[in-house]
């Protein structure tokens, strides 16, 4: 028996560039950036360029209003704005002749208490997985979260999010768990987690995120909604933040 392979290439339609957008607001002391970038076609290298050039104003609520300053490479950073949390903020991005708007309420703080290390079981094998401890408020309106864990300086990438719909008044239980091959923690790595308080639409842009990402239950591979008007990718973000570690024994 013979076989033989051949190099095929796929006839993908080109689309314009895109920007993306990606601002956030906490309510630890600034500066707070907006990174803007465009993307690229799908023979490129996968290096997406910073955008120049753009007008980009950050507000509240109180009548308060910044235009942010071009740090270059596409980041544009605050200088004496500070957020806080249940206040409202808005971002406006002129880009030429586009432009692009979004709003987001910071939740109040829902407090990190600490941060331990259990046992999970992963496919039959038992894992170590980093635990963020806090109570989740009783009633509505329900509570949203997500977390950034870095293992020994280095970001998981894993997408965690949750909120208080099943848990309200009970401690939070919900584990770090990655979904890499080598899920565990190990003897020694130190653990940093990022907790924070999200509004339901940016709840709602993490989760569809990680269903379009890998297209379960009924989501097909693309991108998620963004709260962002006028066509850009990506998101504006207030929140809370707390980062509390431990180190693995």
């Amino acid at each position: 028996m013979t076989s033989c392979t051949k190099v095929v290439q796929l006839d993908l339609r080109t689309a314009p560039p895109v920007y993306v957008i990606e601002g956030n607001v906490t309510d630890q002391p600034g500066p707070y950036t907006v990174q803007i970038t465009q993307t690229t076609g799908f023979y490129q290298q996968n290096v997406f360029p910073g955008v120049a050039g753009a007008t980009v104003t950050i507000g509240n609520g109180e009548g308060f209003s910044e235009l942010l300053t071009d740090k270059g490479n596409g980041q544009y950073s605050t200088q004496s704005l500070q957020g806080i949390e249940g206040n409202t903020y808005w971002l406006s991005v002129i880009i030429g002749k586009d432009t692009f708007a979004a709003s987001s309420t910071m939740p109040h703080r829902i407090n990190l208490d600490s941060v331990y290390i259990t046992t999970a079981n992963n496919s039959g094998k038992n894992v170590l997985v980093a635990v963020p401890s806090f109570l989740n408020p009783a009633g509505t309106p329900y509570a949203y979260y997500f977390f950034n864990q870095l293992i020994d300086g280095y970001l998981d990438k894993t997408l965690y999010y949750s909120n208080s719909q099943y848990s309200g008044g009970q401690v939070n239980s919900f584990p770090l768990e990655r979904v890499s091959e080598d899920s565990t923690l190990h003897s020694g790595d130190t653990v940093q987690i990022e907790m924070q308080c999200i509004d339901k639409p940016m709840y709602d842009y993490w989760s569809d995120l990680d269903a379009s990402a890998t297209g379960s239950g009924s989501a097909y591979p693309g991108n998620p909604p963004s709260n962002l008007s006028g066509g850009a990718l990506g998101y504006f973000s207030a929140h809370t933040s707390q980062t509390k570690g431990i180190r693995v024994h």
